[in-house]
């Protein structure tokens, strides 16, 4: 409520001007006073005075504000009720008076005092009121009491003093033009005052950030209105950087429009640089805790992995989600669960053992600690959790432990009078010294110091210092209860009153003993470090910057030798001018971390083995500084450690041939029969004729000839194999997981090994081996088992003639010998023409007309009758008969499709086919001789192909796709299917293998993968092919998801060629125009006439 304005005067034309005054001071004898005046009386005190100041009436308001009786008022002058005070300070009541009496109105403020010794601020006006006459004759008083309004301007004055004080204050305007800087922030920023007055904003930036745009949109915000908060980075005069917590503050006219900016910001730069490496440690905790935040109600802003995999959600699930989607109902309902979040809301720490849900319904329990996120006006950002999964620890000490749940404060206060006596602490401060309320109030400050610090002059001038308005801030050292030593970091700020004086002093402090504690344990290590381990430290490009003692005793060099020169002195010449080398420190220079045993060289040539990690250091913008390497001497150690090598390698190997011996090869077979379904195939060896060259040439001779056999035996080893000389001209190879098959082929290269001739002296020497096989488990399941059995198999071998291999298991031998055999008959098969085609049609999906066809190669045996292509297939493969048998198949088929004017072949090329560098001119050769058409041919290979050297695969496929042939992905979904390769490799043709058509009808996830390959098929451009339909069922799935092309059992069997061309006549061709353009786009490099494809299959 404010009064009235002043009036110029008042006139009563009834009288002397005491209806108005009636009216006011609600005396009134009229019938019908003025609502008005009623309503000034009862919201105002009301004084009527005569024009030498004294008061003549007042109203009942104005008794009781005052606790006065009408006699204590009435008579008195104006002076003595209180003090006027004005806009220029103090006036005496003489002037105002004659003021009044000339017939002006005024306003003033009052300080007056009342019954109860208070004193209260008002504010009057004072009205002249005339008579008929039109003269003054009375004044008449309307005040309000603004006590409270004064006590609060005056209280946020001194806070801005104080702020001001403390603080750096900058006022620009809206251009950015610096109107006044504080001294704080002239002290901070080594400028006068003369020398920023005027200036532009600008003028504390660095180059980069004055051009960047996010300047004119600062500014564009702070116009608007808007206050904008955060840690800024500055520049002083010298270019010192300097880092604030600062808020602008746009302030408005009295029109309401922003006229200027003030700046107020505390100097965080020493924070900024304490907290460099507080950062690293957060980004540490990110790394190895999870985490969670939350806003200030409790819904989730985000979460790192390891929380969502803890919890079992993803990130779309949580985020936006309230936290207690992660508790159980009745405790999310809790009164316990609401006092839990209201601490949060309040700034309190939250910590503990938490039992949470995951999505689940497991339980999971975390030790987390939830911290409250300030803004820079002191407003609750939002909270941070982070956490460890304990729910395996909580589950083995529940019964001990309990719940776990720790209140953890953040500030310690306490209060002073200004000569340092002790007013009030709250129970953090009590705690974190050990005492109670009662036993530090009315005592002195200096209870928590040691007596020297007390009675220092330093000391002293600390509290001088405060009583003189000067804030004080660091960590301190103290004395808690029980002399134990506590570190605060403390400010110390004077709390002044309105004129400005420090009535007190309040401490705001964190504990931090724990951290001064690592600190100095940190330290601590450090210089245990230096003493105990070489230290060198280098510059980014590898020159030495310095190095401890230790390191120049280990390499002999001094401080003045090494300093300056590049890490390259300490190596030899090959290696400093290495590759590798400068890999080394790329790799550091990129901020990786290396470590290992390192070979260097001392000064007087010394060879130095030292165990060492290299560390990058960054400085406080995240950019490298300098490398610091810390080292033991392990020379010693290395040398040690290869005697013992060698001592033991000398008691497992045989000196002769340096292959290990028999106890080394027991060894190995035991480790390798271990676990279950282990497998171990065991090839005892005997050389043939070794006996008749010792005795004739020399034990000297024999060593030289067991060496090139050792050497050989090697060459044939993979990574995981073994070989053992065991006694004289006996040796065994060991070879873990190998099937028959493997090991056949194993022995087979063992003999054309040992087949070459040894050369000596000018001749000739020639020997042999026998080998004999055992398998585990078959054979037996112990080294001696199997030992036993393979020279068993091996005495065989001998007793028939030698120079050959035999297993001990006799069905084994009758199945080798059998594939033996029809190797031979294949051979001859090919070229007696016992091999022939049939042919397999392609048909729309949809009309089930045809649209190719895909020919298999078949053997009709002259005694055997019909082999199966399963079994010739491999053994072709296995015994490098498959080039030839490819061959026959690519020529017959290119034939075939010479006669088809309007079809083409598809020949399935082996991996031994692709890997031959002559396929690309065999095929060239064999479409020359046919007449057949290259947009005729199709070439099908499968997925394993592109894995084996997917370089040298692209080149050979980019080849086939330039003479015009088309490229098809056999059994597609059954290997590495990969959109990658899909997009790499040149493809025409997807061919789904048959085992997810097979089962399309009963397992959902079949249908689905088979819609995901056609639908990835149609945005790649390519024909999709499902092979294997057999039932009605799976065609019409396929033509329900738009599979264009089907073969199977369904609609052919594999036919031959007459019996095709007959089809085709009954039938006709399918004139699609998807396979029309299809067919045309492929064929275009080569012949522009529309073709139908056949595929031919060597299996």
């Amino acid at each position: 409520m404010s009064l009235p304005p002043p009036s110029l005067h008042v006139v009563d034309p009834h009288g002397e001007g005491d209806a108005y005054i009636s009216d006011l001071l609600g005396t009134t004898s009229q019938p019908e006073p003025v609502p008005e005046h009623l309503a000034l009386n009862r919201s105002f005190n009301v004084l009527v005075l005569d024009l030498q100041g004294r008061v003549i009436r007042c109203n009942p308001l104005f008794l009781r504000a005052h606790g006065a009786s009408p006699d204590e008022v009435i008579g008195r002058h104006l002076p003595d009720l209180g003090t006027l005070a004005g806009e220029g300070g103090q006036r005496p009541f003489q002037t105002v008076l004659e003021t009044l009496a000339g017939g002006q109105s005024l306003t003033a403020e009052l300080l007056r005092g009342n019954a109860a010794g208070e004193r209260r601020w008002y504010h009057a006006v004072y009205t002249p009121v005339l008579n008929r006459h039109n003269q003054v004759h009375q004044v008449v008083e309307m005040s309000l009491d603004i006590t409270d309004r004064v006590l609060r301007s005056s209280d946020a004055h001194r806070q801005l003093q104080a702020i001001g004080k403390a603080n750096v204050v900058l006022e620009f305007a809206l251009d950015g033009t610096l109107l006044r800087a504080n001294a704080r922030a002239q002290d901070l920023f080594g400028y006068t005052a003369e020398e920023l007055r005027g200036r532009h904003h600008d003028l504390l930036l660095d180059a980069v950030a004055r051009q960047a745009p996010e300047q004119d949109s600062f500014w564009q915000q702070l116009a608007s209105g808007q206050c904008l908060g955060g840690e800024v980075r500055r520049v002083g005069k010298h270019g010192r950087e300097v880092w604030l917590r600062a808020l602008h503050v746009p302030l408005a006219g009295a029109d309401g429009k922003v006229q200027r900016v003030v700046v107020y910001a505390m100097d965080v730069t020493a924070e900024r640089l304490q907290q460099a490496e507080y950062h690293w440690h957060v980004a540490a905790l990110h790394r190895s805790h999870c985490v969670m935040s939350f806003d200030r109600h409790g819904v989730v802003l985000d979460a790192n992995q390891a929380m969502l995999d803890a919890l079992g959600y993803t990130r779309e699930e949580t985020v936006g989600r309230h936290h207690r989607l992660f508790v159980e109902p009745a405790h999310a309902h809790s009164a316990e669960y609401a006092a839990f979040w209201r601490a949060l809301e309040a700034g309190h720490d939250q910590s503990g053992q938490y039992r949470c849900i995951d999505k689940q319904g497991r339980e999971v329990w975390l030790q987390a600690s939830y911290s409250p996120i300030f803004d820079l006006a002191g407003g609750l950002a939002k909270v941070v959790e982070y956490a460890s999964v304990v729910t395996a620890e909580k589950r083995r000490q529940a019964e001990q432990q309990g719940r776990l749940a720790a209140i953890h404060a953040t500030q310690c206060v306490i209060s002073f009078t200004l000569d340092g006596t002790i007013l009030d602490a709250n129970d953090n401060f009590l705690d974190a010294m050990g005492y109670r309320l009662p036993d530090v109030r009315g005592k002195h400050h200096s209870m928590f110091i040691d007596p020297p610090t007390a009675l220092s002059p330093e000391y002293a001038a600390f509290w001088e210092a405060l009583a003189h308005c000067e804030h004080q801030s660091g960590e301190y050292r103290r004395l808690g209860r029980d002399g134990r030593e506590v570190w605060l970091r403390a400010t110390y700020s004077p709390i002044l009153d309105a004129t400005g004086r420090a009535t007190g002093v309040v401490k705001h402090a964190t504990d931090v003993t724990e951290q001064r504690l690592r600190q100095a344990d940190l330290q601590s290590q450090v210089e245990a470090i230096h003493k105990s381990q070489c230290v060198v430290t280098f510059s980014t490009d590898g020159r030495i910057l310095d190095a401890n003692t230790n390191f120049l005793k280990a390499v002999s060099y001094t401080q003045e030798e090494l300093q300056g020169r590049h890490h390259r002195m300490l190596l030899d010449v090959s290696e400093s001018e290495s590759g590798t080398y400068a890999a080394f420190w790329d790799t550091l220079r990129s901020g990786h971390f290396l470590a290992g045993r390192y070979r260097r060289v001392g000064k007087d040539g010394r060879v130095v083995w030292l165990q060492a990690s290299y560390n990058p250091i960054f400085d406080l913008k995240g950019k490298l500084w300098k490398i610091v390497k810390f080292a033991t001497d392990v020379t010693a150690d290395v040398a040690m450690a290869e005697a013992f090598e060698d001592a033991q390698r000398q008691t497992q190997h045989d000196s002769a041939t340096s292959l290990p011996n028999r106890t080394r090869l027991a060894s190995f077979m035991t480790s390798s029969l271990q676990g279950p379904g282990a497998r171990l195939a065991v090839m005892y060896l005997d050389l043939d004729g070794f006996k008749p060259i010792n005795d004739t040439y020399g034990h000297h001779v024999g060593d030289r000839v067991l060496g090139e056999v050792a050497d050989r035996l090697r060459r044939t080893l993979k990574a995981d194999q073994m070989v053992a000389r065991v006694s004289g001209d006996e040796f065994v190879i060991a070879a873990p997981n190998l099937g028959e098959e493997a090991v056949e082929a194993h022995c087979i290269q063992v003999l054309e090994a040992m087949a070459l001739p040894i050369h000596h002296d000018g001749g000739d020497l020639v020997v042999g081996v026998s080998i004999g096989v055992a398998l585990s488990p078959s054979d037996g399941t112990t080294p001696d088992d199997l030992l036993r059995a393979a020279d068993s198999a091996l005495y065989q071998v001998k007793r028939h003639g030698g120079a050959g291999y035999r297993f001990f298991g006799a069905e084994i031998n009758e199945r080798i010998h059998a594939n033996r055999q029809l190797t031979q008959d294949m051979r001859r098969g090919i070229a007696a023409g016992e091999f022939y085609l049939e042919f397999q049609p392609r048909f729309d999906a949809s009309s089930q007309a045809i649209r190719c066809a895909e020919a298999l190669v078949r053997w009709q045996h002259p005694e055997l009758g019909r082999v199966g292509p399963d079994r010739f297939i491999p053994l072709a493969e296995r015994n490098g008969m498959i080039v030839a048998l490819g061959d026959w198949v690519l020529e017959e088929a290119c034939r075939a499709a010479a006669r088809w004017p309007d079809m083409g072949v598809s020949v399935n090329v082996s991996p031994v086919q692709f890997r031959d560098g002559k396929l690309i001119e065999r095929i060239r050769q064999v479409l020359r001789r046919t007449g057949a058409s290259p947009a005729q041919l199709e070439v099908e290979i499968t997925e394993g192909v592109l894995m084996e050297d997917a370089t040298r695969a692209a080149k050979a496929l980019a080849e086939l796709k330039a003479l015009g042939i088309k490229l098809a992905i056999d059994d597609f979904g059954t290997g590495y299917s990969s959109l990658s390769y899909l997009r790499q490799f040149p493809f025409d043709v997807i061919k789904i293998d048959r085992q997810f058509i097979s089962d399309i009808e009963h397992r959902e996830g079949s249908r689905d993968i088979v819609k995901a390959i056609l639908a990835m098929g149609k945005a790649l451009g390519l024909s999709v092919t499902a092979e294997g339909v057999e039932t009605a069922g799976q065609l019409r799935i396929l033509v329900e998801d738009e599979c264009a092309e089907v073969q199977g059992f369904l609609l052919s069997r594999p036919i031959r060629e007459h019996l095709l061309e007959a089809m085709i006549q009954q039938h006709g061709l399918a004139t699609s125009k998807g396979a029309t353009a299809r067919a045309r786009a492929t064929a275009s490099s080569t012949d522009q006439t529309p073709r139908r494809i056949a595929s031919v299959r060597t299996r």
